[in-house]
């Protein structure tokens, strides 16, 4: 029995290692990619302060970048020009068709599905 324990002792030792080795492994991989989180987040608030700080004067190596950056702009103020007018539209649209609803105050008549059956 002492053989069969001492082996089932190590088996259980080995899964353990295993199971923290997996542990330390995913706890690592977690903090990467927590800092490569940050990192994007830097990187984009670095290129956002750069765009706001050159957009009009940027330098030569990237100046077609901030061009493509200003048309963005652009197109998003367009769109979102647009998209008022389109709610307004749409605002204005459901009221006229609220309007044209008639309105009544009497209750609408019941239909009455009852029959009579002659005596005959």
């Amino acid at each position: 029995m002492s053989d069969f324990t001492d082996k089932l002792e190590d088996a259980i030792n080995t899964v353990a290692d295993k199971a923290r080795e997996y542990g330390e492994v995913a706890r690592l991989q977690a903090l990467i990619k927590a800092e490569e989180a940050k990192k994007q987040k830097y990187y984009y608030q670095l290129g956002k302060k750069y765009y706001e700080l050159y957009k009009d004067a940027p330098a030569s190596d990237i100046s077609e970048l901030m061009s493509k950056l200003v048309a963005a702009d652009e197109k998003i103020a367009d769109y979102k020009e647009d998209l008022k007018v389109a709610a307004s539209k749409e605002e204005a649209d459901e009221e006229a068709d609220a309007a044209s609803e008639p309105e009544t105050d009497a209750p609408a008549e019941e239909y009455d599905d009852s029959f009579t059956e002659s005596g005959d």
